[in-house]
């Protein structure tokens, strides 16, 4: 993961929390609306903090998608996430997570 450019990471990071969370659903139909760095500089795509505005369809019957807004830092591993109603964030529904590699599988061969 640490080859690749910082804002592709980023994007890895929200979907295997997302995936996570909600299993292979939460990849339907997934979309990243906006994605910015958080440095003032935006056209750095090699930044270490980014926001994201994503979306996507919690159950295959879903009418529209549920939409979150979404801070990473990609050094920390950390992704948090609140949802959105319409363009506001419910702050008191903010979830942080932290992606931790597991290697249990690499350790048994």
């Amino acid at each position: 993961m640490t080859d690749q450019p910082k804002q592709i990471q980023a994007i890895d990071l929200i979907k295997s929390v997302f995936e996570h969370i909600n299993g292979n659903l939460a990849l339907l139909r997934f979309t990243i609306e906006k994605m910015t760095p958080v440095n003032g500089v935006p056209d750095n795509t090699n930044a270490d903090k980014w926001e994201a505005i994503v979306s996507f369809y919690q159950t295959l019957s879903s009418q529209q998608p549920t939409k979150y807004q979404v801070d990473i830092q990609i050094s920390e591993k950390l992704v948090s996430f609140c949802p959105l109603e319409g363009d506001t964030k419910v702050k008191e529904k903010t979830k942080a997570y932290k992606v931790v590699e597991d290697n249990s599988s690499e350790s048994k061969k």
